[in-house]
């Protein structure tokens, strides 16, 4: 073979390799992409004599979500991340997942406008017992047709927090399937989706009800504890989600999703 011709085909193969490898590289790197998912409850004016791992300020949730931006996450939905896992669907460099829990009406009063005006996304469980609730003993929740605008809007995914918000792992396996489905009917209904996703109240489940809820339906389930984020590994009935403290600062949310970061292999 003439040795330009030879040099020609090193360049080549040479080519060829690294394309491959660059492939190789980035596939491995998508298989490491983690995912945060930030749990919050209720949004109160003051904190003051209100519990920080269930409330916070309007003022504070805004400066999380402005923490969030500056560091470069970008929010997703809980259907974004089943699509990565099940689809290879591409997410952004630096995704993470904003939730509620239990569908109380500040989360549409405060949360809302501000979602809207960061123009970040996030998904609340409602527990659809209480659903327009509004009682001296608790704090009141959104209406059916609060759901349904903040649904509307594309930024907000309403999911199952089950019916009561009971232990479902220490019921009874008839008043499990009832928390299930009936949660998931009415959301279904009310709202005029595919109710896909479910959060164990109190993080609380058991081997049976892993399988009635799968049975139900629902593609993932959430659970709350905070041991680390998610990855395309994680199980999808054993996703994890982590308590936000609503009186961190900047500092104290960056290093404590930094810290859950590095306990996920």
């Amino acid at each position: 073979m003439h040795k330009g011709a030879k040099n020609l085909l090193y360049i080549l193969i040479f080519i060829f390799i690294s394309v491959n490898l660059v492939l190789i590289t980035s596939s491995g790197q998508e298989e490491l992409k983690k995912i945060p998912v930030l749990t919050y409850h209720n949004i109160v004016q003051e904190l003051e004599d209100e519990d920080p791992w269930l409330n916070v300020t309007p003022g504070q949730f805004r400066l999380h979500l402005q923490t969030l931006k500056e560091e470069g996450y970008e929010t997703i939905t809980f259907s974004d991340y089943y699509r990565y896992v099940t689809e290879d669907f591409p997410l952004p460099d630096k995704p993470i997942i904003i939730n509620f829990d239990d569908g109380y009406l500040s989360n549409y009063e405060y949360g809302f406008p501000i979602l809207k005006e960061m123009n970040m996304k996030a998904t609340i469980f409602i527990v659809t017992s209480t659903v327009g609730a509004n009682y001296d003993w608790m704090f009141p929740h959104f209406t059916w047709q609060q759901a349904l605008q903040m649904e509307q809007s594309g930024l907000v995914d309403i999911q199952s927090h089950t019916h009561t918000h009971s232990n479902i792992a220490q019921i009874n396996n008839a008043d499990m399937i009832k928390e299930l489905r009936l949660s998931k009917y009415l959301i279904e209904t009310n709202l005029n989706k595919e109710c896909e996703f479910l959060a164990y109240p109190y993080g609380l489940f058991s081997e049976k009800s892993l399988y009635q809820a799968e049975a139900a339906g629902y593609k993932m389930q959430m659970l709350f504890e905070n041991t680390g984020v998610n990855t395309k590994n994680t199980p999808l009935n054993q996703v994890k989600r982590l308590a936000v403290r609503g009186d961190f600062t900047k500092k104290e949310l960056i290093d404590f999703i930094e810290k859950m970061m590095e306990k996920t292999d």
